[in-house]
């Protein structure tokens, strides 16, 4: 098989495989969901949880694992072949990861604009002493 272009050495689909067996150990032995446990690797590995989820569910169709969360839930039961929803997710969680961001880095710079600001203010105040 080939190399990933990364320089990593992975062989390709290789990722896919490990993130699957990495989300079934975290359900497994901390019982966390399948969310949370996108999210814990998300963060220990810097891909994004969406990213995440979508090889988990391409590994896991191909494995012909069954998908349904735990548990009983009332609602629509979803339909065989739920790829494109799976997909729709996977972005959803990319948009909105990107989104919260984005917001943090805009509440940084709000903070630091209001400091400079205050800053400003303060030097008008010393200059009008003069």
């Amino acid at each position: 098989m080939s190399e990933q272009p990364d320089g990593g050495g992975a062989k390709r689909g290789s990722i896919g495989e490990e993130i699957y067996e990495q989300v079934e150990k975290l359900m497994a032995s901390e019982t966390l969901s399948r969310t949370e446990a996108f999210q814990r690797i998300s963060d220990e590995t810097g891909r994004r949880a969406g990213t995440v989820a979508a090889n988990y569910y391409r590994v896991a169709r191909q494995k012909g694992a069954p998908l349904q969360k735990r548990g009983p839930r009332g609602g629509r039961k979803s339909a065989a072949g739920g790829g494109d929803a799976s997909a729709a997710l996977a972005k959803a969680q990319d948009a909105l990861a990107d989104l919260a961001r984005v917001v943090k880095r805009q509440e940084a710079e709000l903070q630091k604009m209001r400091e400079e600001a205050a800053q400003v203010a303060e030097i008008k105040k010393l200059a009008k002493k003069l």
